[in-house]
């Protein structure tokens, strides 16, 4: 096996976390290698090419402009202007009991919110005495100080909604299906405080798509790290992380060791335990550990290419009172038995930015929660319906769609980013610990029991937020701690 040369630090894959912890390391001057299986960097949110059209891989939106990681990363990098966010529109779909289906359109700046809140109780068809009972829970839940959150973390979002009185039941069902949404987790499974905290930060601020999509954001990453000094190496997957005397040593990626003293994983904490590193390293109680974190629930989706532009909004989410997902419905639908109506959530990047799709035509991304498994048996079915409902609720869309295509789901994530390395899991949206006993003050740890082996991404080292902004938040926590150990190190051996 032939030697490579010595680095301070070597980042296994190049996820939004292991970028911007990179980017950060390479600018304090540490020689950084980043190694990444895929032929791009970029994880899950890599960007790709379509017939001429932009996107990810799955529907992606949500970037504060005004606060959160993606404004600190950018900030803290020093190309805060090329963020690039383009504010538009938003569709909320709700159907009533009847079957109608109602849309309340929310602009995406902050100060909207009082008229979209109105028209979503419009929608509700509530009286006056649920109104005011839904703005009070509302308020409640947007001023919640942290103090009243440390607690919530043991407490899941079904409990909390349990323990409130006189909820009308369509706030229950919002609630709920925004587990799902912004948590990718299971109602009695999310912690409130997860979801708690990741509404205020998206009450607080308007929210933008990026142009040129979150591939591009990844590629500035990246250029940053590059005129920085760091080395990235695509095509590169890491087979081994190297352990000796109880320390880390490097990695070996085909057949080739590169040396560290220090290895940050954004490969996740289970891959990184049982395969990458190997159980016999750790201590059983860790193993044990490791294997217990509950991962998020997976996701799928296709693409609709349309010929014309018919597509109004930028966003669009579907909910009924009975379409939010939790254990027993999850259970339910693993064996076959699908919801009358499935949460649903779709983007179309060119109504943000037209350079996104060839002149005259768009392409929306549309999904559905689903199993993590990487073999779960409803994903095709699952599939089939978000192509019903899909022709049901945007009928002036359906005579003006040139294909439907690009069915993904969470076979396609563990091919893109985490091995699977337990049964039945791998395929997670977006990563670990979103769970009651892995939130707020009991989040895992980005320090491994094993010197000089760290976690970055969305499994370890964030903040609470949505997926891909976790990663983000992952990474400017976890750069100054490996940067601190880094020079602990070098003051000691002087």
């Amino acid at each position: 096996m032939r030697d490579s040369k010595q680095y301070d630090v070597i980042i296994v894959g190049a996820g939004f976390g292991g970028i911007v912890c990179g980017a950060l390391l390479a600018r304090q001057g540490l020689k950084v290698l980043m190694l990444d299986k895929n032929e791009r960097v970029g994880g899950k949110q890599i960007g790709i090419s379509v017939k001429g059209f932009r996107s990810e891989m799955w529907p992606t939106y949500g970037i504060p402009t005004q606060t959160g990681p993606f404004v600190e990363a950018f900030r803290k990098l020093g190309i805060e202007s090329k963020l690039d966010l383009r504010l538009g529109e938003y569709a909320l779909m709700y159907r009533r009991h009847s079957g109608e289906w109602v849309t309340t359109v929310q602009d995406s700046s902050a100060e909207a919110t009082a008229d979209a809140t109105a028209n979503l109780f419009n929608a509700w068809e509530l009286d006056d005495k649920e109104r005011e009972r839904a703005l009070q829970m509302l308020a409640e839940i947007h001023l919640m100080t942290p103090e009243q959150l440390e607690p919530l973390d043991g407490v899941s979002v079904q409990e909390w909604l349990a323990e409130q009185e006189d909820i009308p039941k369509p706030l229950n069902a919002f609630l709920a299906v925004h587990a799902n949404l912004m948590a990718t987790q299971l109602v009695d499974l999310v912690a409130m405080s997860e979801l708690v905290r990741i509404m205020q930060i998206f009450h607080r601020s308007a929210t933008g798509y990026p142009r040129g999509g979150y591939g591009r954001l990844v590629e500035e990453i990246a250029a940053v790290f590059k005129s920085s000094g760091g080395e990235v190496r695509t095509r590169s997957r890491v087979d081994n992380i190297i352990v000796e005397d109880g320390r880390v040593a490097g990695v070996i990626s085909k057949d080739k060791m590169y040396r560290a003293p220090i290895v940050v994983s954004n490969a996740g904490i289970q891959p990184t335990v049982l395969k990458l590193v190997g159980e016999e390293h750790f201590d059983r109680g860790y193993v044990n550990y490791a294997k217990d974190i509950v991962p998020s629930i997976g996701f799928c989706c296709q693409r609709y290419i349309l010929s014309k532009p018919v597509m109004k909004h930028g966003v669009y989410i579907g909910t009924s009172e009975d379409s939010y997902l939790d254990a027993k419905r999850f259970e339910e639908m693993g064996q076959g038995k699908l919801p009358e109506v499935v949460s649903f959530y779709g983007v179309v990047p060119a109504v943000f930015d037209p350079d996104m799709a060839p002149p005259g035509k768009q392409m929306m991304l549309l999904g559905t929660w689903c199993s993590q498994d990487p073999k779960a048996r409803e994903i095709k079915a699952l599939q089939e319906k978000v192509d019903r409902q899909f022709d049901q609720m945007f009928p002036e869309a359906v005579p003006y769609i040139e294909s439907r295509e690009g069915y993904v789901g969470p076979a396609q994530v563990a091919k893109l980013s985490r091995d699977s390395v337990l049964p039945g899991l791998g395929g997670e949206a977006v990563g670990l610990a979103v769970t009651v006993g892995y939130c707020g003050k009991n989040k895992p740890k980005a320090n491994s029991p094993i010197n000089g082996l760290f976690y970055v991404g969305h499994d370890a080292g964030g903040s609470a937020f949505v997926g891909t902004h976790q990663a983000v938040s992952s990474g400017l926590n976890v750069a100054p701690t490996v940067l601190r150990y880094h020079r602990q190190k070098r003051a000691l051996r002087t």
